[in-house]
Order: C-alpha cells, then structure tokens, then sequence
C-alpha cells in the first residue's frame, strides 16, 4: 500500500487525496504491476492477494474503483461483486478475466461492474478502463483543458522527439507540443486534437495542422499513454502554436504508460549562443529557452573553448552584429577547431560583411531571425537528422511475398504469433521487412509464412489454441490520423459465434485510404508501428499459473 497522498490533475477536476484504487488479485504480480503503472497516473494503491481481505477493504474504504480478478480462491470475483452491493452500490468495479466467458459477463452486468479488462492487458489498457471511470464521475467532455496556473512543471525540463516536445508535470501528466514553421500560418484551416481517453502511441500521430491545398501536418506523440487533457483554445487560436509554442500552444497532457522505457528516445535540444553583447545575449537566451532549448552562452572565445567539449550540442549561433569585423575570423578559427559543427549566423543587412561570412563553412545565414520566429525553422534543420540512405530489395514483387503470419518464441518463453490480414505486410519492404529486422536484431528466431491467408474467427480460435497469445494485425478506418494505432481485445470478428478468445489481442492501424493498405504511411511512421508491434511480441508473459488463458476463468 501507498502511503504517500498525491494531488493528481485528472482533467480539469483536481483529485483529493482519497483518490484510491483497490486492486485484488491473487496473483501478487498482477497486483504490483497495477500498483506501478497507477501510482505513475497519481493514485494511491492497494493491492491484496486475499479476495476476503479484498471485501473487508472495499466495504470499509472509499475508493475511485476497484480492480477485481475474476476467479480467486476462497471467492470469485462474481461472490465479490455480490457481497459488495449490498453496503457499496455504486463504486465502479472492473474485472479483469483471462476469459471473459458469457455467463460470467451476464452476471457482471446484472451487478453494475463498469466494464472488464482481458489478461494480460497493457498500461495503456488498463490505465484507460480506470481513466474512463473516474472521469465519469464528473462526466467532463472532451475538450476537458488543464488550466495553465493548475499545471506545475517538474524538474527534468523540455525533452524532444523529432520536433514534438514534452515537459514531465509534478503532477504526473505529461504536457506535450510541438514546434512548426510559422510559413505555414497562412494557409491553416484547423486543428485535428486527440480525444481524451484515447491512447497515444511514441512516434504516432498525436495531432495535425489542417491546411488548406495541402496535406495536413501531423504532429507526433513524444511518448505513449493515456490523453488526459487537450488544449482547445488552440482550435480558436491556432496562432499560439507559433506564437508561444510552448505555453499557451501546448496540445495535449497525457498520462504516459512506458515512461521509463520510452524517454530514452527523447533528447535534449543543446546549442550554444555565441553573443559579446550581454544585454542582446540574454534576450535571444529567453527566446531559445521560450522554444524549449538548452542554452550555452558564451561572449569570446575563452568561454567557447569549453563549451565546445559538449558533444551534445547541436547547433552554435553566432550573432554577426556583436562581434563586427572580427566575426568572419572567429568563424574561421571554429571551422577548424570543430568542423562537424552547425554554425548559425545571426546575420545584419551589411552585405559585405554577409559575403565575408559566407565564405566560410556556415549552415545557416539568417538576418533577425527572431522577429518572425524563422529561428524555429532554422533549428528544425539543424536538429533533424540525416535520413538513412534507402534500401531497395531486388528480390521480385508477388502476392507470395506477403507476410501472413510470424510465429517467435519470446524472452519469457512464450509462443507468440502475428497474424497480418491478406496484402498488408510486404516481406521484403515496408513494415513486414521492419518488423522481421527489429525481431532478428533481438536474435529471436522466426517461423514466417507467405501468401495470402483470410482471417476468420475458426482460423484465429485455431491460432490461439496452438499459441499462448495471437495478435492480429489490420488496417482498417477507425476515424483517426493516418498512422494511429487502436489496440483492441474483443474484436467483433473474435466473438463471431460465440467465441471467446482471452489470449487474442487486434492491433488496428488508420491507413491513409483503405484502399491503399499501409502504402501511404511515410518512413517514420512505419518505423513506430515496428517498434509497438514488435513490443507486442516480445513483452508478452504468461499468468504466472502456467496455464492458457482460454483453458480457465483467469
């Protein structure tokens, strides 16, 4: 049990600190998973192992909700829920069942349980049964916003992911944005902004810019969790994206699920300003600091030397007017101290003085770039990486190369298998030639099929039956950005006929058309989804029982 009372934000309602979750389980494992992945999202946690000591909790205590395995010793979750209205009617109960069986479900219902989580779940998952729960106490709707005087930032400062950036709350949310290029202002028709509860995935498509006679630009979640609150003013005031991209032009918080995991791929933005004015030094400072960078200032090159011993650094503006005649020689002495440098000039209208710079090694030239904030674009040069030389295969182009399905045994000693709907994976390119890299990168052996294999529940149940988990991988239009991905425990096809299916799991992504499968998702984006399918295969562990999922009521 926690003993420390957080004061978390959910949405715009402020949680008091007998915000609490009971988890019982009589599998400790699944109740310390719970307790980590919530006491993350700001809740205080108690888990037992003992379904009665579970009841005298639940009718003694207050709690948010009560998380309930549906088959224990001594008493089923069933027994629980029955017990339990008698003194507590209306606090939310959600089970979680390896086998959500028909007559178990029927029986849910009939005692209010607010709904059922499938072992084993995700964080994602489970975070988001809990969080539709709690919200609906207050019922907010979706344009639920954090006030920015409620919001406290927490220590570890401004992280990035491409150019989305994030900044960790004292809170437990996560506060994330992006930087965009202010050209594009013109032509903006709106904003398409996640949905609160959903699900958002590092690397995916967390929002886009609409822009008229162009294809909207999308901006990526930094890291994967649960949308806990959405900035609307943006969709009034789309301006403050390049205005105060990082104040009042933030997009979204979320409750990050892989934090630890996931912030391993975000860096710090470093560059070093090169001003001898101090007085022009600490405004343009305030500025990159505004736009979420780490500045290093330096006012000769007695300061620079060391600055330069910084490897992380990725780019050193120098302003032109500050240094006057001198500058182009300083620029000289850096090309040959530090070639692999991205010099920005912070340039004047002296053209001569412009010719004397160029004809050094520069990446950028710009003259006040601060007063139309093209120092934005200009960063987003320097920061972006280089792009991999493209890899073709030469082998030929069939309906056999196509992936149909891949079978690992992971980590943790379980048969895993993917099943990809007919024509959606290429073996040899695209995202099947992704996922077989990442799985062969981690040394796991790969059983692969090919052809062009339909999917139907007697092919899936067949599947699961041999398998301790099945995912299935489609692409299908789920009205959200192209990219996006939705993973989905009770597909409808899963219990067509009555079937129920505990070790299944359906990965659904957003195509661009559906006509066009995953063909128009770019390079990054297919990257992503590798890396969350592959996480997919890989992190699954079996209950610590031993036994499968659809062989028993866990």
């Amino acid at each position: 049990m926690e003993t420390g009372k957080p004061t978390t934000l959910v949405g715009s309602r402020v949680m008091s600190d007998d915000q609490r979750l009971l988890v019982v389980d009589d599998e400790e494992a699944i109740g310390e998973g719970c307790r980590r992945i919530f006491t993350r999202l700001g809740f205080q946690v108690e888990n037992t192992s003992d379904a009665r000591v579970g009841l005298h909790l639940a009718e003694k205590n207050e709690y948010a909700a009560i998380l309930l395995d549906i088959k224990m010793p001594n008493m089923t979750g069933i027994e629980f829920l029955e017990q339990l209205r008698i003194k507590r009617p209306q606090v939310p109960v959600i089970f979680m069942t390896g086998y959500p069986s028909v007559p178990n479900t029927i029986a849910a219902i009939r005692l209010g349980a607010a709904g059922y989580v499938t072992k084993p779940f995700t964080p994602e998952e489970v975070a988001a049964a809990v969080q539709k729960h709690v919200r609906g106490v207050t019922e907010p709707s979706e344009d639920t916003a954090l006030p920015d005087d409620a919001w406290t930032p927490g220590a570890e400062g401004y992280l990035f992911l491409r150019d989305s950036w994030v900044q960790y709350g004292q809170d437990g949310t996560a506060r994330t944005g992006a930087l965009t290029p202010r050209t594009q202002a013109a032509s903006i028709r709106g904003m398409r902004l996640p949905k609160v509860g959903e699900t958002v995935y590092q690397g995916l498509p967390l929002a886009a810019i609409v822009r008229d006679g162009a294809p909207p630009q999308v901006v990526v979640s930094p890291l994967s969790g649960v949308v806990d609150a959405v900035n609307q003013q943006l969709v009034k005031e789309p301006s403050a994206l390049w205005d105060d991209p990082t104040g009042s032009g933030w997009i979204a918080a979320i409750r990050p699920t892989r934090y630890d995991e996931e912030i391993e791929q975000c860096r710090r933005r470093r560059v070093i300003l090169v001003n001898a004015d101090a007085n022009s030094a600490a405004v343009q400072q305030a500025k990159l600091t505004a736009l979420a960078h780490h500045v290093r200032v330096a006012t000769n090159w007695d300061e620079l030397g060391p600055a330069l011993q910084d490897n992380g650094c990725g780019a050193i503006l120098v302003d032109a007017a500050s240094f006057g005649q001198e500058g182009p020689a300083l620029i000289e002495r850096l090309n040959a101290v530090a070639p692999e440098k991205k010099i920005v000039l912070l340039g004047t209208g002296d053209a001569s003085l412009e010719a004397a710079y160029r004809s050094h090694r520069i990446f950028y030239y710009a003259v006040e770039p601060f007063a139309d904030n093209e120092i934005i674009e200009i960063l987003q040069a320097a920061f972006r990486p280089s792009a991999p030389p493209a890899k073709h295969s030469n082998a030929p182009k069939t309906s056999d190369d196509h992936i149909a399905t891949l079978k690992i045994v992971n980590r943790n000693g379980s048969k895993v298998r993917l099943v990809a709907e007919a024509g959606l994976l290429p073996g040899h390119e695209g995202l099947g030639m992704l996922i077989r890299r990442r799985l062969l990168d981690r040394q796991l052996p790969i059983e692969t099929t090919y052809g062009e294999r339909v999917v139907t529940p007697n092919s899936i149940a067949s599947d699961a039956s041999a398998c301790d988990r099945v995912v299935v991988l489609m692409a299908r239009d789920i009205d959200r950005l192209p990219g996006s991905l939705l993973r989905d425990v009770c597909a409808a096809y899963v219990s067509a006929g009555g079937m129920d299916l505990g070790n299944v799991t359906t990965l659904v992504i957003q195509p661009t058309r559906q006509e066009d499968g995953l063909s128009g998702l770019n390079e990054e984006t297919l990257a992503a989804l590798a890396d969350h399918i592959v996480h997919e295969l890989t992190s699954y562990q079996p209950l610590r029982t031993g036994r499968n999922p659809n062989a028993h009521g866990k």
